[in-house]
This record gives C-alpha cells, sequence and structure tokens, in this order.
C-alpha cells in the first residue's frame, strides 16, 4: 500500500510538470499566432510517458521514449507550413520526458529544473530584448570572458604552494582575479540599472568599485567642464572611497576572516567617515536646486589587461613580501604592502590577507600593513584631487581623504590599545 501510494505521487508530479511547462508553451503559441504544436495535453502525457517508461522498464525503456517522442515530434513539425515553428518547443518537450523520469528518483530536483525551463521560455520577449537592445558588444565579450575564466581556466589550474614559502598559488591567485573581476562586473551593471537616474554621487559610488583613484580623476574632468556640477561630483568622489572600502571588506572575507576581523574597525570607521562627508556635501548640493549631470562611465565592464597586470602585482607583492619577511620579519612586510598600496590596494589587501591565510604573519601583526596600504593608496589620491583645476573640488575632496587618513590611524591606535588592554586583563584574571 505505501509501495502504491507513492508511486501516485511520484505521478501526480510528473503531471504536474508537464502542465506547469505546457500551459507556457499553449499560451504562448496562442499570443504568437502560430499554427498546431504542442500543448498542455501533449506535454502532460509525455511527462507522463518518462515516469512510467523508467518504473516500468528502466532506463532502455526511457530512451526508447525519447526517441519516439522525438521522431513523432519532427514529423509533426514537418507538417507546419512555417519553417520557425517548433524548435524550442521540441526541445522543452523532450526535456519533459526526461524530468517526469527524473522524478522518479528526485522529486524536487525535478521540479526545480520544471521552474526554471518554464520560466527561461516565458521570458522569451525580455530576453530576447535584453540580448539584441540592452546588451551591448563589449559586455557579451566580456561577460563570456568571464564564463570561460570560471568555468574553463580556473578548474584546469593546479592546487599547489610554490615559490618563497609557498606563497603562491595558481588556483588561488585566479581566483583573486576572477572575484575582482566580478566585483567590477556587479559595480558596471548597477551603474547602467540605477547610475542615469541619481546621478555623478551614485555614479561615482558604483565606479569605485573599479577604481577609486580613476573614479576621482574623472569626476574632477567633469567639476571642470562644468563648475555648476563641483559640489556633486566632488561628493561622488568622496563616496567612491566607500565602495572601495567595502570592496577591501569583501577580499579580507574571503580571503583571511581572521585578517577582516582586525581591519574591519579601519575600514568601518574610515567608511564611515567618508559616507557621513559624501552624504553632506550631497545634500549641500540638492540645496543649491542644481540638476546633478550624469557620469558616463566606460562601457566596459572590466580590462582584461587590467586583470593580468592586477595578478602580476598581487604574484610580486606576495612573493616580495614572504622573501623579505623570511630575512627580516614583519617590518618588512609592513614596508612592501604600503608600497603596494601606492598602485592598489585591492592587489595590497590580497597580498596580506594570502600571507596571513597561509601562517606568514599572524592577523594581529596585519593592522599595521593594512593601515600603511590604506594611507599610502589616499595620499595617492590626495595628490589626484589636488591635481584638479577646479577649487571646490579639489578642496572638498582632498578634506574628506584627509579625514578618512586621519580616522584610519585613530582607529588603529584604539584598536591597539583595546588589544592590549584586553591581554594584560586575561593575563591578571586567574584561569
Amino acid at each position: 500500500m505505501e509501495t502504491d501510494l507513492e508511486t501516485f505521487f511520484t505521478l501526480i508530479e510528473a503531471l504536474g510538470i508537464g502542465l506547469l511547462i505546457g500551459i507556457e508553451r499553449e499560451r504562448s503559441v496562442h499570443l504568437q499566432g502560430e499554427g498546431a504544436s504542442s500543448g498542455i495535453r501533449t506535454f502532460a502525457l509525455a511527462s507522463l510517458i518518462g515516469a512510467i517508461s523508467i518504473m516500468t522498464g528502466g532506463v532502455p525503456l526511457l530512451i526508447v521514449a525519447v526517441i519516439v517522442v522525438a521522431i513523432t515530434r519532427i514529423a509533426s513539425v514537418a507538417q507546419q507550413s512555417d519553417p520557425k515553428i517548433g524548435l524550442t518547443t521540441s526541445l522543452a518537450l523532450i526535456s519533459v520526458v526526461l524530468l517526469g523520469a527524473m522524478a522518479t528518483e528526485t522529486a524536487f530536483l525535478a521540479a526545480a529544473i520544471a521552474v526554471i525551463i518554464a520560466s527561461l521560455l516565458a521570458a522569451r520577449k525580455m530576453l530576447h530584448d535584453f540580448s539584441r537592445s540592452v546588451l551591448t558588444t563589449v559586455e557579451l565579450r566580456d561577460g563570456l570572458i568571464l564564463g570561460v575564466s570560471v568555468l574553463v581556466i580556473l578548474p584546469v589550474l593546479p592546487d599547489i604552494d610554490i615559490g618563497p614559502g609557498g606563497a603562491l598559488n595558481p588556483r588561488i591567485l585566479f581566483i583573486i582575479v576572477v572575484v575582482i573581476m566580478m566585483i567590477s562586473a556587479a559595480g558596471h551593471v548597477a551603474t547602467r540599472v540605477i547610475g542615469a537616474r541619481l546621478g555623478l554621487p551614485v555614479s561615482g559610488f558604483l565606479s569605485g568599485f573599479v577604481s577609486s583613484t580613476s573614479t576621482i580623476l574623472a569626476l574632477g574632468h567633469h567639476a571642470t567642464e562644468k563648475p555648476d556640477d563641483a559640489k556633486s561630483a566632488a561628493a561622488g568622489a568622496t563616496l567612491s572611497s566607500v565602495s572601495s572600502l567595502i570592496q577591501i571588506g569583501i577580499i579580507l572575507l574571503a580571503l583571511s576572516p581572521a585578517m577582516f576581523t582586525m581591519g574591519f574597525p579601519l575600514l568601518f570607521a574610515a567608511g564611515l567617515a567618508a559616507t557621513l562627508h559624501g552624504a553632506a556635501i550631497f545634500f549641500l548640493a540638492m540645496r543649491r536646486k542644481v540638476e546633478p549631470a550624469v557620469l558616463e562611465l566606460p562601457s566596459q565592464v572590466f580590462s582584461v589587461k587590467g586583470a593580468l597586470g592586477f595578478a602580476l602585482i598581487v604574484a610580486v607583492v606576495m612573493v616580495v613580501s614572504a622573501t623579505l619577511n623570511d630575512f627580516f620579519g614583519n617590518t618588512a612586510v609592513l614596508a612592501s604592502v604600503a608600497l603596494a598600496g601606492l598602485v592598489s590596494t585591492n592587489s595590497a589587501t590580497v597580498a596580506l590577507a594570502s600571507l596571513v591565510a597561509a601562517g606568514q604573519i599572524s592577523a594581529a601583526a596585519g593592522a599595521l600593513p593594512l593601515a600603511a596600504a590604506l594611507s599610502a593608496n589616499a595620499m595617492v589620491r590626495i595628490l589626484t584631487a589636488f591635481r584638479q583645476k577646479n577649487k571646490t573640488f579639489r578642496r572638498t575632496v582632498a578634506f574628506g581623504l584627509v579625514l578618512q587618513l586621519s580616522v584610519i590611524w585613530l582607529s588603529w591606535w584604539l584598536a591597539d590599545v583595546l588589544r592590549a588592554w584586553f591581554a594584560d586583563w586575561s593575563a591578571i584574571i586567574p584561569q
């Protein structure tokens, strides 16, 4: 009795799968004005055929059922006058036969796949419009590059530690590059969806995921060309530091949770200071009743040359840091990470987190190099801001960066004092 009940529910599951996809196909064919095609009854029967075949004859009978359904569908399509009719529906029909069979083994997975297939079929117009009108050639190319990187290159890279102290791991290094590419892609997508409506502040924040220094430079040029937008441009430049700090936090959390815990006070304090300063500038700009213009960001999602250059910088910094650490201790790591921060806070962060994860230095010892790297990069951005011609933009952005610099070292000092206090207190309290 129990076996019969399970079989009954399995057949109900298969029937539901066929009805779900069949309803979508029936409605789609009706809206498009196509001729006769497979609909609700056909898909429901096809799914039941798959389930019954696997129950009664196993895989061999299922193969026969799939072949018979495919041949029947081909014969039906051949009788239609429109040659475009049938390809998507034919593939969906064969999929339903297999899903009916799958429902006998893993009902939940079969139902989930059926929902995905029905959603893809229903989103026909939206997907066509997106691929033909919204998605650019450059975005398609970069999306394919990202897909190849994740699905083809990453799985074949060796997972071995090489170099001084095992500081380099090809797979981990490439994972870092992929993460940076994904973050940049997310920022690009968000900019296309939101940036055109909210102006320079939001666009500056989003483009900070790519490069805060480049954002300051681009917005500085914009403020020079349109002085009325100087306040809004300064707000965007300041808020780009917030997204840069968020990106650093994501990298630390992914590579070394212990280093993230130690670096969180610095990142949070600097991010809070930048957020408050940027928000204040934005509200002042809004009070002037000047409609901020939109920053035209590059259509490129990410740069392959930039990704490879980033990987090279990370590898060099990690090797140099590990080598110097073997000879001179943590002082050398401080210098090498700070120098890396002049070029990229991401590469400095990756190198530092990787050293902590590999046990080259402790997380507590990594707090000072992190503060040094953030400070070095902030100095580069201050110099970039001072090179801009618009006085309002120059002074506003530089003041915000100096404020962040001060907060970084104040939070590092307070965290160090608290760690020492807790260590002394723990030594006094009897175990």
